[in-house]
């Protein structure tokens, strides 16, 4: 994929507004996850911040989200499932 259509994909809207629902649903696991989670109370901070300015942390987690190659190769078709999976998986990548 080309960064320009790297550059589109990551300012659809439609992409920005499915990762912040990601996002927010990931902070809602995060302060119902299990304490003995590796990185719990930097998670639950970061879970904390998503949900007080959810449009800082989709800015950044956007361009964690276009550089996937599944999202690249499904563009705007990607499944929740693959966004959320994205999101989750990099998580303690901002949080610690």
């Amino acid at each position: 994929m080309a960064l320009l259509d790297n550059y589109n994909l990551a300012v659809s809207a439609e992409l920005q507004n499915r990762v912040a629902a990601s996002v927010a649903k990931a902070s809602f696991d995060i302060l119902n996850e299990d304490p003995g989670t590796a990185y719990h109370a930097e998670r639950v901070v970061w879970a904390k911040a998503s949900m007080k300015d959810p449009t800082v942390v989709t800015d950044q987690m956007i361009w964690t989200i276009v550089q996937d190659a599944t999202i690249q190769s499904h563009g705007l078709a990607s499944t929740d499932n693959e966004i959320q999976n994205v999101v989750n998986g990099n998580i303690n990548n901002y949080a610690v």
